[in-house]
């Protein structure tokens, strides 16, 4: 590695809002790059028309933009390499597709829809036979001069092995006999996949091109057309799936979205890039909270493990309030505006912040478990007695006591009412737990609050009163 300039690159297809999985792939890519000191590339792969979702292109720099995994070279940002997107660089595709034909390593195939749709039907897995390999110049030329329309393919080899060494699957090999002879280029002179990436990944210099092991098929056609170009070609890596915790392919039933439906449910960045991290990569017990420099600092390329990633969607709730609980009041309060109502006052929620925000396991838990401080609950006094276990009359002895103290303290801090009330309590004859969850259940309408004496700080002293006095009559 010393000897290289690490370039990688992560190149979406705008059909949809990117799974979580590519997601994991883009933060390896990052971290790669910035060990080494090189640069991280997002490229847009959108040659496949038919696919693509208007708005995909937006929401791939926003999850970008959410996570911190900023590239050095994109659309957005330019760069030496550019453009960034695909269909702005047609031209480019062309000339090499020419360079194909000329040396012989693509030829022209003129077969039908209806004939292809035959063969598939014949047998679904079957590869493409070929047929068009083998027409002589003078058919190709005859069909070339009447219009007919044609794609282009690569000539793949019909005999040996593809064999080569992947960073984290190691030594692979595939039979020529099982690759096909992909499509290069469209019929409408847009290219496929597989030219355009290999293409694009040589101009733009990239040294190392991470990706699922999906594309493990895919090598031979991408090796090949390296090959027949001369070029050098990258590092490849596979990295393993995400499956689900039953081992079956990673779906929503799972709890897996993408980055963006996280982002709205309250998941916080640094702990689905944390999580991320470990889907595919172990540190100690894998329990560490880890920022992206540290990331950077842990990575290795060589230890991405090759089994494939279990997906817990516990293991992020548990990461995520991990990552809650480390934020200070203020940063979580910035976090925290779009997920409460706007006229809700800034400093009482700074002070519930600091109560609450260990019991959280996402930024949308929040509002729900301060609400009470911002509008009256509605209490039935069937619900303080069961909490109080007394006769009624006792229950109102014990209020009117209690709102005798809080009303007359002086200092009126956590610790004095504590004091003050714990004696109270001692001389009334109630439990501790009978005495205070029947007040918390009075001021709060719950039965889980964060410390009683600190939510009547809060809730301030007149306001107090008030939902116990209201309770009392």
């Amino acid at each position: 590695m010393s000897d290289t300039h690490v370039r990688t690159r992560i190149a979406p297809s705008p059909t949809g809002t990117p799974h979580i999985g590519n997601t994991r792939t883009a933060l390896f890519d990052y971290l790669l790059a910035h060990k080494y000191g090189g640069e991280f590339i997002l490229r847009i792969e959108d040659t496949d028309q038919d696919r693509s979702v208007p708005g995909s292109i937006e929401k791939i720099y926003e999850i970008h933009h959410f996570l911190g995994l900023v590239p050095d070279e994109s659309p957005q940002v330019g760069g030496p390499f550019g453009p960034y997107i695909q269909t702005e660089r047609l031209d480019i595709y062309q000339k090499y597709a020419q360079l194909l034909l000329d040396t012989g390593a693509a030829y022209h195939c003129f077969c039908t829809e209806e004939r292809l749709k035959q063969l598939h039907e014949t047998n679904k897995f079957a590869k493409y036979d070929r047929f068009c390999r083998h027409l002589s110049s003078e058919e190709v030329a005859s069909k070339l001069a009447s219009g007919a329309p044609f794609v282009l393919r690569a000539k793949l080899s019909e005999t040996g092995f593809t064999v080569w060494h992947d960073l984290v699957q190691g030594k692979l090999s595939l039979p020529n006999t099982e690759c096909d002879d992909k499509v290069l280029m469209k019929t409408n002179g847009i290219p496929t996949y597989h030219l355009a990436s290999v293409v694009d990944d040589h101009l733009m210099k990239i040294s190392h091109v991470l990706r699922g092991v999906e594309w493990l098929a895919s090598t031979p056609i991408h090796l090949f057309l390296y090959e027949a170009f001369g070029w050098e070609p990258p590092v490849l890596a596979h990295v393993p799936l995400l499956l689900g915790p039953d081992k079956t392919k990673l779906s929503k039933r799972h709890g897996a979205k993408s980055v963006l439906e996280y982002a709205a449910d309250g998941y916080l960045p640094e702990a689905i890039n944390n999580f991320l991290f470990y889907l595919g990569f172990s540190y100690k017990d894998n329990s560490d909270l880890l920022t992206l420099p540290e990331m950077i600092e842990i990575f290795d390329e060589t230890k991405i493990q090759r089994q494939n990633a279990i997906f817990d969607i516990q293991r992020l709730n548990y990461l995520n309030s991990q990552w809650i609980k480390k934020l200070s009041s203020a940063d979580l309060f910035d976090r925290l505006k779009s997920f409460i109502p706007t006229d809700w006052s800034p400093e009482k929620v700074l002070q519930i912040i600091a109560l609450v925000k260990d019991r959280a396991f996402t930024l949308k838990d929040f509002a729900p478990a301060a609400e009470y401080f911002f509008s009256t609950p509605t209490v039935e006094s069937s619900a303080i007695l069961a909490q109080s276990a007394h006769s009624s009359a006792e229950t109102k002895a014990w209020f009117a006591t209690a709102i005798k103290i809080i009303e007359d303290i002086s200092d009126f801090s956590s610790t004095s009412l504590h004091e003050q009330l714990s004696e109270a309590q001692a001389a009334s004859g109630f439990s501790p737990k009978e005495a205070f969850m029947s007040l918390r259940v009075a001021i709060s309408g719950r039965n889980v609050t964060p410390p009683l004496f600190d939510c009547f700080v809060i809730l301030g002293r007149e306001e107090t009163v008030k939902r116990l006095q209201a309770v009392l009559s």
